[in-house]
């Protein structure tokens, strides 16, 4: 099944049912169905043709769902454009992505306008919020578009840094996207009457495959968060009954932290499950979350380029890990030999949830995709009861100058169990002459006071000597990318702002 498909059966079985909720906006299934109808209709009549590419680049709404379905029925293969970026990179992309169209907001314009007028392609630029989409929308028909889409049809280039450290388009298909749909519902036991909040907007991939698409193909509800805080998600779980959460592992952090009198002031009593990606959970405070707010953390592992290699579902998880292989994996070391149980090796999967291929990379293509494998450059090992044990992108893991490695996320545990620290970045911090230098960077919880010295001898009581950090620094935040995942890349440079 496709993902037209997909969305029609559902919109026939319940059309009057609350597809999206934003605020006070609902939308049914059949206004959703319509709206996206109206979209691609409109883009046929401007000459857009199945294949054309199409960029979406506007903020997580209602009108980014109706507009990408709408490319999608269309049969065009939409450019999934991440929202927080800047004007040089945005030409970048739009000019390696090969759009004819770009849809977006006005908020965007200003940016946009040195840009825009450069880029060879692109033919139309249509803001959503203006009168004369409105117009558009209102003269175009919204009876569903007649194309032909076959479910191996590409219908996505979602730009990533992810295993080469340098944006790239991940081509997916149908079958590619749609494959996770079925496993995430089956994981979650997620089921029509489930409210789901994506606390992640739907420009990551996580949002569109494990949010998006699996509710919809349920005809779950949606609910959209817009901006995250842990007094927002209390409310809206409140006011919605949601009973899913999907997030990443910072921002159960911070609903861990809460205490418990802060929890009173709110009805948590729907919710059942919660769902984290994009980094490695804190066993400690995923606890303490499912203790506080009564439910059950399951963990997906994936990227952009391989959606979900490992589950830990509902039934079947271990609390620290990324759960169980859901696909064909194999865990080697750096001459491609598989590693004993037990030992870390980078993790290579192959399964149709694989992307097709980088966009006009063939060389990146070749370096990640071999023999029908995808080499995701994280390092992994699995546990005696087959769980995987995420450790770190390679790129990560630090290196000293004796040349042991050490896995971050080994030590930032040890540092969120001190009961000062609200949350704790470890990277290797480039220094020209000393290469790279073990660096925590630390914030302190709400009127906690701890010193460098306290935090040392926490860490030596707790971890290996070669382990411990040369050097500890108080900070006020820890650097976020646009998914809300630790910045490393910048720690990395020394910049924490």
């Amino acid at each position: 099944m496709n993902i037209k498909e997909m969305l029609e059966k559902t919109v026939r079985e319940v059309p009057q049912k609350t597809a999206i909720v934003l605020g006070p906006e609902r939308v049914s299934y059949q206004e959703l169905d319509e709206r996206s109808n109206r979209i691609a209709n409109a883009l046929m009549g401007l000459g857009m043709r199945k294949g054309d590419h199409v960029a979406i680049l506007m903020s997580c709404t209602p009108e980014w769902v109706f507009n990408y379905f709408g490319v999608v029925k269309a049969g065009g293969k939409i450019v999934i454009l991440n929202a927080m970026l800047k004007a040089p990179e945005y030409d970048f992309l739009l000019r390696d992505s090969d759009s004819t169209i770009l849809l977006t907001e006005k908020s965007f314009s200003e940016m946009l306008s040195s840009i825009l007028p450069n880029i060879p392609l692109l033919k139309h630029v249509i803001e959503v919020d203006s009168d004369s989409y409105a117009k558009m929308m209102a003269d175009s028909s919204s009876a569903s578009p007649v194309v032909d889409i076959e479910d191996d049809d590409e219908t996505a280039i979602i730009y990533t840094s992810g295993v080469l450290g340098k944006q790239k388009g991940v081509v997916h298909t149908h079958t590619s996207l749609m494959a996770t749909a079925p496993i995430v519902t089956s994981a979650l036991e997620q089921e029509r009457d489930d409210v789901c909040i994506s606390m992640i907007p739907f420009f990551y991939a996580l949002g569109l495959v494990a949010v998006i698409l699996p509710s919809f193909m349920k005809g779950s509800t949606v609910v959209i968060l817009p901006r995250f805080t842990p007094g927002n998600a209390l409310e809206t779980i409140t006011q919605e009954k949601a009973t899913i959460l999907v997030g990443v592992p910072a921002m159960y952090n911070a609903l861990a932290m809460l205490d418990d009198e802060t929890l009173k002031s709110y009805d948590l009593s729907s919710l059942r499950v919660a769902l984290t990606a994009g980094a490695k959970a804190s066993a400690h405070l995923m606890k303490a979350l499912e203790e506080k707010f009564g439910l059950t953390l399951c963990e997906i592992y994936g990227t952009t380029e391989a959606l979900a290699t490992t589950f830990g579902d509902i039934h079947n998880r271990k609390l620290g890990t990324a759960g169980k292989p859901v696909e064909d994996i194999k865990i080697i070391d750096a001459a491609g030999k598989e590693v004993p149980q037990g030992e870390i090796g980078e993790i290579v999967c192959r399964s149709p949830m694989v992307m097709k291929e980088y966009y006009k990379a063939p060389e990146l293509t070749a370096r990640v995709l071999k023999g029908g494998w995808f080499y995701s450059g994280d390092l992994v090992r699995i546990d005696e009861d087959g769980y995987i044990d995420y450790i770190e992108k390679k790129s990560f893991i630090i290196v000293t100058s004796a040349g042991v490695k050490i896995p971050p996320t080994e030590v930032e545990d040890v540092l969120l169990k001190h009961p000062s620290v609200a949350e704790a970045a470890y990277v290797g911090v480039m220094d020209e002459l000393k290469g790279q230098i073990p660096t925590a960077f630390i914030v302190l919880k709400e009127g906690q006071v701890a010193t460098a010295k306290e935090i040392r001898n926490f860490c030596r009581q707790n971890l290996a000597n070669y382990k411990l950090p040369h050097k500890i620094e108080f900070v006020e935040s820890i650097p976020k990318t646009g998914s809300g995942k630790m910045d490393r890349r910048r720690l990395k440079e020394g910049r924490t702002a």
